[in-house]
C-alpha cells in the first residue's frame, strides 16, 4: 500500500487551488466589475429605410436584422443604455423555449446574444455590452439613445403631433416612459373596428433633450416599445390587460427587482451546496411542503415557494412570490420576486407609487430572507432597478390574435416566424388571485399576422404588446420569443421594401411569406414546420367545455396539463366556475350567494344553482325538472354523470357551464 508523504498533500492542494483559480477566472467570479461599452456615435440622417423604436431586446433584434438585410436602419430609444428590461429592469434570467427534443427554439440573433452572456442567467452589464457590440458592428445601423419623446408621423387619419420648436410637457418630457406617445392616451377599444386603414406611418418625430424636435422620415417602422406606445399613438386598436376575456381593469402584478450584497463567496457556495435536491426537499419537507420547482446552477437559483409563502407583507398591495435569484460578477445577487398589485403601467403616477410601495416593504423582505434562505444571513439591500418590470398593459389588435388554444394545442401556422414552448404563466393580479399556470405547450408557432397591426400601414409591432390574447401572452411575452419576432420584423421590413409590398399584403401572399422564412433561415433562424401533435386532452369528450372555460382562465392544467376532467368536481370548484357568467358578460338580476354544502355535486345541485341565477326560487328537484322541460340537459353529459353514480365530473361540469352560459347569452339578446 502506497504511503503518502507531506509533499504529496501539498502538491494535491496546490493543484486543487490552481484549478479553482482557473475555474473562477473563466466563469467571471472574482473579476473586477465591468464597465458598459460605449455606443457608437451616429450622425442621424433625415430619412431611413427602417426605423425601430424601442431599445429593448426585441428592438435590438429587429434593428440588427433589418441592417443585415441591407436596409438603412435607425434604432431609437429614450434610455442611454440598450437592453431595456434586461439592463434597466435588471431582468437577468431568461424564460427559455426548447422544442420536444430539448433543442433551442428559433436560434438566430437570440442565440448570438445567448452565446455572448454567461447563460440563461447573466450579469446585466454583460448583457448591455453584448447588445452594444451587436449594434456597433452593423454598418447599416445608426443608433439614437436618450431621446426625450418619440411620436408617430402619419398621413391619412393622422394623430396630433408636435411642431418643430414645440416642447413636451409633464412627465413625458422627463423621459419616465420608455417611449412616449402623448399624454394620457385614451384606450382604443376594438369594438366596431372595421379593419379600414386609418393611415400609414411615414416617419417619427423625436424630441431631443435640449435640441428641439427632429422629424425623421421612414419607409417602414417597427414598434418595439414595451407597451406598444407608438402603435397606440398612431391609432392601432388594442385591448388593455385582461379585458379581452371580461376581466376588466386587471393586469398582472408589476415587479421591482432588487439587489442584495453581503452574500460572500463562502455563503454563496453554502447556498449552492444546500440546493442539492435531496437536502432541499428534506428542508422543505420539514415545513410540511415539497418544493418541487426549486433548483440552481452556478449563476442562478429559483423556487423556494414553500419558504416564501410564509412571508407576511405589511401592505396587502405588495407580495412576494417564489424567488428568481441571479448572480452578478461583483458577488451581488438580483432578486426577481417582489410584486405590486393594481398598477397601471401606462400611468407615470402608478409606476412611481409601485416603486414607493416596494421600497417601503423591502427592509422587511430582506430580514425575512436573511432568516429563512440558506446563505443569506449576511445579506443587505444594495439597490433597486432603475425601471419597473411591467408584465402587461396593451395587447394590440393585429391581423391575427394568438389564442390560448393556439398555444396549448401546439398549433403551427403557414406564416410562422417564430416558435414558443414556455408555459402560460399568469402572474398574480391581486391578493385573491396569486397566479396560475394554465398549461404547458410542447411547441407552437407565432404567425407573421400577429405582428401586423390593424388600422395602420408601414408598421409592425413586436414584444409583449403584439397581437396576443392576454392568456396566450402569458407564454408569448417572454424575451426569447420577442427577440425572434423582432428579428422577423426586421427582415420583413427589408423584404417589404425590396418587393414594394405593404405588410398587410405580404401577410396574404404565400410566396412572400416563403421568402421571408428563407431570409430568416439565412440569418440562422430554424423555422422548419412543426410536427408536434395536439395534446391528448383534445380528444376527451368534454374538451369543448374545458376549452370554453379555459378561454376565461377558469380551467388550468398546470405544468403537467392535467385538467382532471374525469375526477369528481367539488361544489366549490363549480361555484367558482360560475364566474364565467360575469366574464362572458351575462346580465343577471342579482348574483346569488351560493355556498358548498359538503356533498357530492349532482345534477340537481347544478340545476338549483343555475335556477338561482335566473331568479327562480325552486328547490333542487323543481329546478332539475324546470331545465328538463326546457330541453336544457345535454344527453351525453347526463349519461356520463349517471355512469359516475350520479356525481358530476370536472369535464361534465365544464360542459354544463358552457351550455348554461350560452343559453343566458341568448336570453340576454
Amino acid at each position: 500500500m502506497m504511503r503518502f508523504k507531506r509533499w504529496h498533500y501539498l502538491l494535491a492542494g496546490a493543484t486543487i487551488l490552481l484549478g479553482a483559480i482557473v475555474w473562477l477566472y473563466f466563469t467571471g467570479v472574482g473579476r473586477t466589475p465591468q464597465e458598459i461599452s460605449q455606443l457608437k456615435q451616429s450622425e442621424i440622417k433625415n430619412s431611413y429605410d427602417v426605423v425601430v423604436v424601442g431599445g429593448d431586446p426585441e428592438g435590438i433584434a429587429a434593428a440588427v436584422a433589418a441592417a443585415r438585410s441591407g436596409s438603412r436602419t435607425l434604432l431609437v430609444d429614450t434610455r442611454p443604455v440598450l437592453g431595456g428590461l434586461m439592463t434597466r429592469g435588471w431582468l437577468n434570467s431568461l424564460d427559455m423555449n426548447y422544442g420536444p427534443g430539448k433543442e433551442l427554439l428559433n436560434k438566430g440573433i437570440f442565440q448570438e446574444f445567448l452565446s455572448g452572456v454567461e447563460g440563461d442567467s447573466f450579469d446585466v452589464l454583460t448583457a448591455a455590452n453584448v447588445f452594444h457590440q451587436m449594434v456597433n458592428k452593423e454598418e447599416n445601423l445608426d443608433v439614437l439613445p436618450s431621446a426625450a419623446a418619440v411620436l408617430p408621423i402619419a398621413d391619412g387619419a393622422a394623430r396630433p403631433l408636435l411642431q418643430p420648436g414645440q416642447s413636451v410637457a409633464g412627465d413625458h418630457a422627463a423621459g419616465k416612459y420608455p417611449v412616449l406617445s402623448g399624454e394620457n392616451l385614451n384606450r382604443v377599444k376594438d369594438e366596431g373596428n372595421s379593419g379600414q386603414q386609418a393611415g400609414r406611418l411615414t416617419g417619427i418625430q423625436v424630441f431631443m433633450k435640449g435640441q428641439g424636435v427632429r422629424n425623421i422620415a421612414a419607409s417602414r417602422v417597427i414598434d418595439a416599445t414595451q407597451d406598444a406606445d407608438l402603435a397606440a399613438a398612431a391609432g392601432v386598436p388594442f385591448t388593455y390587460g385582461q379585458e379581452d376575456y371580461g376581466n376588466h381593469g386587471q393586469v398582472m402584478a408589476v415587479t421591482l427587482v432588487f439587489k442584495l450584497e453581503g452574500i460572500s463567496k463562502a455563503d454563496w457556495t453554502k447556498m449552492m451546496l444546500s440546493l442539492n435536491w435531496q437536502r432541499l426537499q428534506a428542508m422543505v419537507a420539514a415545513k410540511g411542503s415539497a418544493d418541487r420547482h426549486t433548483g440552481a446552477n452556478f449563476w442562478s437559483a429559483w423556487g423556494f415557494d414553500a419558504i416564501m409563502k410564509d412571508y407576511k407583507s405589511n401592505n396587502p398591495e405588495v407580495a412576494m412570490r417564489g424567488l428568481n435569484v441571479g448572480r452578478q460578477r461583483d458577488h451581488s445577487v438580483l432578486i426577481n420576486a417582489l410584486q405590486v398589485y393594481g398598477i397601471d403601467g401606462l400611468k407615470v403616477e402608478d409606476r412611481q407609487r409601485a416603486r414607493e410601495l416596494a421600497q417601503k416593504e423591502l427592509p422587511h423582505i430582506v430580514e425575512y430572507m436573511k432568516e429563512h434562505i440558506p446563505g443569506f444571513r449576511n445579506a443587505r439591500l444594495a439597490g433597486v432597478a432603475p425601471e419597473l418590470y411591467v408584465r402587461e398593459t396593451r395587447h394590440i389588435q393585429g391581423l391575427y390574435r394568438l389564442t390560448v388554444d393556439d398555444v396549448l394545442e401546439n398549433r403551427d401556422f403557414a406564416d410562422r416566424i417564430a416558435f414558443g414552448s414556455y408555459p402560460i404563466d399568469i402572474q398574480a393580479t391581486d391578493p385573491l388571485f396569486r397566479g396560475n399556470v394554465i398549461g404547458f405547450p410542447t411547441q407552437y408557432a407565432i404567425p407573421f399576422r400577429s405582428i401586423v397591426p390593424q388600422g395602420v400601414e408601414n408598421l409592425l409591432v413586436v414584444g409583449r404588446g403584439a397581437s396576443f390574447d392576454s392568456l396566450a401572452h402569458g407564454s408569448a411575452r417572454v424575451i426569447p420569443i420577442g427577440m425572434a419576432t423582432g428579428q422577423a420584423a426586421g427582415v420583413a421590413a427589408a423584404l417589404s421594401l425590396e418587393t414594394n409590398a405593404p405588410f398587410s399584403e405580404m401577410a396574404k401572399d404565400a410566396r412572400l411569406i416563403e421568402q421571408l422564412q428563407q431570409h430568416l433561415a439565412d440569418q440562422g433562424v430554424d423555422l422548419k414546420p412543426s410536427q408536434v401533435p395536439p395534446p391528448p386532452e383534445t380528444r376527451h369528450w368534454a374538451y369543448e367545455g374545458m376549452k370554453f372555460m379555459r378561454h376565461y382562465g377558469l380551467a388550468a392544467g398546470g405544468y403537467n396539463n392535467n385538467y382532471r376532467l374525469d375526477e369528481n368536481m367539488s361544489e366549490s370548484q363549480f361555484i367558482n366556475g360560475l364566474n364565467v357568467l360575469r366574464l362572458a358578460g351575462v346580465k343577471v338580476k342579482e348574483r346569488p350567494a351560493l355556498y358548498p354544502e359538503g356533498n357530492e355535486l349532482t345534477l340537481e345541485d347544478v340545476a338549483y344553482m343555475f335556477s338561482r341565477y335566473l331568479g327562480h326560487d325552486f328547490n333542487k328537484k323543481q329546478a332539475y325538472e324546470y331545465f328538463a322541460q326546457a330541453g336544457f340537459w345535454d344527453s351525453q353529459a347526463v349519461e356520463r354523470v349517471q355512469a359516475n353514480n350520479g356525481v358530476v365530473t370536472v369535464g361534465a361540469g365544464y360542459m354544463l357551464l358552457q351550455d348554461f352560459t350560452e343559453r343566458c347569452l341568448a336570453i340576454n339578446k
